[in-house]
């Protein structure tokens, strides 16, 4: 498993342009916030495991992350992804509760799981390819094979990050959206977050998606 989520980390380092990530100068402290996250001494709710029993699905939901099975309670996914379609129904939603980051111009980490029914591999691969999203190189985690796409927008600067990552059940479509939103921070003061802080929150995300399991 290990190495599994290694390989759909490395890959979205990769769409978060790591490569760009600088070594710290030698003597330099750690900044909460800054250069390294500051996080919540005890975060809440627990770690967890999402189950979905129709689906046969399960993946883990780390501490200090919300979740709900039905979208418009956490968050909206037409808001937060906008290459969802009218057919594809939200099983279930995480979103992390506290800001690693506060000094920066992050918003919010999401996790989505949706299905759409009546799909086929083709129309499944399109899912997350076609239409605003980049396609991206496959990626296979836990034996478990994801087409990838990559979408990023904004107004005045990028305000939404978005991997999306689909796999074929049966004639169910799976897809998982991993969703990072920021906002511009001209004339809030916020200093704008770096690859190396993107790249710890993709890692999170990542890491959810690292441990999913499917029984089919």
């Amino acid at each position: 498993m290990r190495s599994s989520t290694a390989t759909a980390i490395a890959l979205l380092f990769l769409s978060s342009s790591l490569a760009a990530q600088q070594a710290k100068p030698k003597g330099s402290q750690d900044l909460k916030g800054f250069t390294v996250p500051d996080e919540p001494a005890n975060p809440q709710p627990a770690a967890s495991v999402f189950r979905d029993s129709k689906y046969h699905v399960t993946y883990h939901i780390p501490a200090g992350w919300d979740t709900e099975r039905k979208d418009g309670v956490l968050s909206d996914l037409e808001k937060d992804v906008r290459s969802a379609t009218s057919s594809m129904r939200v099983r279930g939603v995480s979103a992390i509760n506290y800001n690693p980051y506060p000094p920066t111009t992050f918003s919010g980490a999401l996790f989505y799981f949706s299905v759409v029914p009546n799909a086929n591999a083709q129309s499944c691969s399109a899912l997350a390819t076609t239409g605003k999203l980049k396609p991206k190189p496959d990626v296979t985690t836990a034996g478990i094979t994801f087409k990838h796409g990559q979408d990023q927008h904004g107004g005045v600067c990028t305000e939404s990050r978005n991997e999306v990552f689909t796999t074929l059940k049966g004639n169910t479509c799976l897809r998982f959206d991993l969703v990072v939103n920021t906002f511009c921070g001209e004339s809030s003061g916020a200093v704008e977050m770096n690859s190396q802080q993107l790249g710890d929150v993709n890692t999170r995300l990542a890491n959810i998606l690292g441990s999913i399991q499917i029984d089919r």
